[in-house]
């Protein structure tokens, strides 16, 4: 068995979520050749380290990440800090030869994306980004008709992303929230690199972008004033001339989660929710139509948990399936190919693509104007 000891930077929210998909994966893939190890953990709150190491089971805690990633039984890295530190971190561990599986997006300013991508590239190790809701069932059935011509060309699309976290005046401006972060990173991110992995880079972006408060409360007293976008809503253009729309929004009244994705084409259509993950919607013209109604209509595909082997087993198929299987899946398949060899998907060249594309919203929104990509 082939043991790949992991050491995780930050112990936040994603930290935790990073953590979890390496204790249960030898769960949800049984008979594989690899295990990941909780080598060491980091973080700058040297009691958070300390803890995350005595409840979960890392063998060493540290308070400086730069020990951790000198720890010679840490092949591999996970950064799960705020953006704008992942290139000094993803850099620093590339650099160092180790394997690298950074949390989305892959930096604050498309500066700090090139310089991965040249570490990356350089290094030859395995480097690839998070981005858990393209390894859903659902969202690989869709692009599996994507590609194969089922829907045929693509007429038009729309990509949403929605939460309403930030309407309350009085919530604390964290960092996702000023500049260096906002609902485009954030949020947008994810609906970007679905948006290029299904259906390929756009052509141009047209985009505006809202600020809700100027201001708003800091958490130790103070106000801050360098408030990020918290709408983002665009027309974007692919290269064959079809049009979509991409919104990502933290001021949604009512949201959740929602993430969803339509596309339509002059073969059919596909649409799916990460509210209803487990299904995938499919529109086929070709069905009869009668005088009451035929089998034309949306079918509903029962994706649910039904992953290629070795996934699939645990749990079965048929079972419903949520948000943190994805990233059990995403990083599955990034310690496979630190096993075994093989092209990381999302890896650098696709998070550069994304990165390209968040700033060309960024822009045409000062500009007022299409930005070209």
């Amino acid at each position: 068995m082939r043991r790949i000891g992991v050491g995780v930077i930050g112990w936040g929210f994603m930290g935790r979520t990073h953590t979890l998909a390496l204790k249960t994966i030898p769960l949800y893939y049984p008979g594989i050749d690899f295990a990941p190890t909780l080598a060491a953990v980091a973080s700058g709150h040297p009691e958070k380290a300390r803890a995350a190491r005595d409840e979960m089971g890392f063998e060493r805690a540290y308070d400086d990440w730069r020990e951790l990633i000198r720890d010679p039984d840490v092949e591999a890295v996970s950064v799960c800090t705020p953006n704008d530190l992942h290139p000094e971190m993803a850099v620093a561990a590339l650099k160092a030869g180790k394997h690298v599986y950074l949390d989305k997006p892959m930096a604050d300013t498309l500066e700090g994306a090139q310089a991965i991508a040249q570490a990356a590239k350089e290094s030859g190790r395995v480097f690839q980004l998070a981005h858990n809701h393209r390894f859903l069932p659902a969202a690989l059935r869709m692009r599996s008709m994507v590609e194969n011509g089922e829907i045929g060309d693509i007429l038009s699309f729309s990509l949403r992303f929605l939460h309403s976290g930030s309407i309350d005046p009085r919530k604390a401006a964290g960092w996702k929230m000023r500049r260096g972060g906002g609902v485009i990173l954030d949020l947008g991110s994810h609906a970007v690199d679905l948006g290029i992995w299904l259906m390929g880079m756009p052509e141009a972006v047209m985009c505006a972008n809202r600020t809700l408060y100027d201001q708003r409360p800091l958490s130790g007293g103070g106000v801050a004033n360098d408030m990020a976008e918290d709408h983002s809503l665009a027309i974007v253009r692919l290269p064959g001339g079809a049009l979509g729309t991409l919104e990502a929004s933290k001021i949604s009244m009512g949201a959740g989660d929602e993430l969803s994705i339509e596309i339509r084409g002059a073969r059919g259509g596909v649409k799916w929710s990460l509210s209803d993950p487990g299904i995938l919607e499919y529109y086929d013209p070709s069905r009869p139509e009668s005088p009451l109604g035929g089998t034309r209509g949306w079918t509903r595909i029962e994706c649910m948990s039904r992953y290629d082997a070795p996934g699939g087993v645990f749990l079965p198929p048929r079972s419903a399936i949520g948000w943190e299987r994805g990233h059990i899946h995403c990083y599955y398949r990034f310690l496979d190919c630190v096993a075994h060899g093989g092209e990381p998907s999302p890896g650098w060249r696709e998070g550069l693509d994304t990165q390209r594309v968040m700033d060309a919203l960024s822009r045409s929104a000062e500009e007022g104007q299409w930005v070209h990509l």
